[in-house]
């Protein structure tokens, strides 16, 4: 097995099931219909990396929503204890139709949990402005107040990135979270950061090793600075514990020491070697060389049709969501 089939492995097995993704588009679906319906909300909207087809698979990890309320709440809902308010008239509308759901409310979001479904959902309060820009208010409960969210616009510009790399892009992102997720960066280091590295280090069609071995370096390089998302608006730097990206630079910078180690051995044409690096990166994700690599290539060289090496793939499951 090649390193280009490795990668195509550990692509393969980052995916989220397509089973279930539809399980949960219906379930969002599903609650967005009887907010319409109850005229709490204009329309709804899928957000976060599940929209943008950056989550790291095979587990669903969580499922973030936009509510844009109806326009007539706009004013009522302006005042002191509004975003806390919106939160409660979702509540209230969608209760009598889900009797063992369980409700929470966070900073910027309603907490659905739906036991019939498995998953859980966050959805966020939002007002719509429909001015052009993309942007949206969110409701913040913590601050009472109601601020502006580029949410859509950075759906938008990791679309046109992916589009930009043949659509390999969202594939690369998922990859280097994996990475980071081994290296157990992952309560550190939240996903929006990691495609920020990607964004900025993958502009234009590369292969998977080229491209998170240039994520992994531009992590290491970027920690410790300022920098924003991929929409140039909202500097992410600033939301990250100075001692974290202490933990988080050292050990970036030990990943893409280990990367750029691997594609210096491919050049040389050493791809084993590199191959047992780019496992120790990953971890069980990636096709380590073993018994199941000999009867690859023993069935390739027989002239045979041999199933590709897949690593197995625990069940889906949800957790509640956090910020990225």
């Amino acid at each position: 097995m090649n390193l280009n089939e490795r990668f195509n492995v550990l692509d393969d097995n980052l995916k989220l099931d397509p089973e279930v993704r539809q399980r949960a588009v219906s379930a969002h679906n599903r609650l967005g219909d009887l907010l319409i319906k109850t005229s709490v909300a204009k329309r709804t909207r899928l957000q976060g990396s599940f929209d943008r087809h950056t989550m790291r698979g095979p587990e669903l990890h969580d499922i973030d929503k936009v509510v844009e309320l109806a326009d007539c709440y706009q004013e009522l809902l302006a005042g002191s204890g509004g975003a806390q308010r919106a939160m409660i008239m979702i509540r209230d509308a969608l209760a009598p139709y889900f009797r063992s759901a369980r409700f929470e409310v966070k900073k910027h979001a309603l907490g659905i949990n739906l036991p019939g479904d498995g998953f859980n959902f966050d959805a966020v309060p939002a007002f719509n402005l429909e001015d052009g820009t993309g942007w949206i208010d969110i409701a913040d409960t913590e601050d009472d107040a109601w601020e502006p969210s580029n949410t859509y616009v950075l759906i938008d510009t990791i679309a046109e990135r992916n589009q930009t790399c043949d659509g390999k892009f969202v594939h690369q992102v998922r990859m280097a979270k994996q990475a980071v997720h081994h290296a157990g960066l992952s309560e550190l280091l939240p996903g929006l950061h990691v495609e920020t590295f990607a964004y900025q280090a993958i502009t234009t069609t590369v292969g998977h090793s080229r491209a998170v071995a240039a994520t992994l370096s531009m992590g290491a390089q970027l920690l410790g600075c300022q920098y924003t998302d991929p929409t140039g608006a909202d500097r992410i730097s600033d939301r990250l514990a100075p001692t974290d990206v202490v933990t988080a630079r050292t050990e970036m910078q030990r990943l893409a020491g280990l990367a750029a180690e691997a594609e210096r051995l491919v050049a040389i044409g050493d791809e084993s070697a590199a191959a047992r690096i780019w496992a120790g990166i990953f971890g069980e994700m990636f096709p380590h060389p073993g018994d199941n690599e000999k009867r690859f290539l023993q069935g390739l060289h027989a002239g045979g049709s041999v199933a590709p090496v897949v690593v197995s793939r625990p069940t889906p499951t949800t957790r509640a969501w956090r910020p990225m």
